[in-house]
């Protein structure tokens, strides 16, 4: 884990997997790190969260010709009961509002969590797409 140059907090296996994105996703769509919760939601959601939760940033914004895609890298650290109930509503927000949400665990995605590169972390990779219906 470290922070990036906007103080960001980045955390174990976003480096390699905003690397891997970026060579899958060569087609005119936008990888973007540390994006802001709060541009992915309606006014009417925005209303309605406390101002702490809009300050969180989702991992991996993914924009397509056709689909907002968030990716979100998720290390033993969202095991707990309370973090783990928090994705489950950040997730649900996402989807309300039009995002495919694809989720890299550390469970499903060991040797991207060892900041490998390699074939096994992008098999990881397009297996997390593929669950969350996203063929690639």
């Amino acid at each position: 884990m470290h922070k990036d140059k906007h103080g960001n907090i980045i955390g174990v296996g976003e480096d390699t997997a905003v690397s891997i994105l970026n060579d899958i996703f060569k087609d005119g769509s936008k990888v973007i790190p540390q994006y802001p919760l709060r541009k992915l939601l309606t006014d009417d959601y925005i209303d309605s969260l406390a101002e702490s939760y809009l300050k969180h940033k989702v991992d991996i914004m993914i924009f397509t010709k056709t689909k907002k895609i968030v990716v979100r890298v998720q290390g033993k650290d969202h095991d707990g009961v309370l973090k783990s109930a928090r994705d489950t509503v950040q997730k649900k927000l996402m989807e309300w509002n039009g995002c495919v949400v694809v989720d890299l665990t550390w469970q499903e995605c060991p040797y991207l969590f060892k900041e490998q590169k390699d074939e096994n972390s992008y098999l990881e990779v397009m297996n997390a797409f593929n669950n969350s219906g996203l063929h690639l």
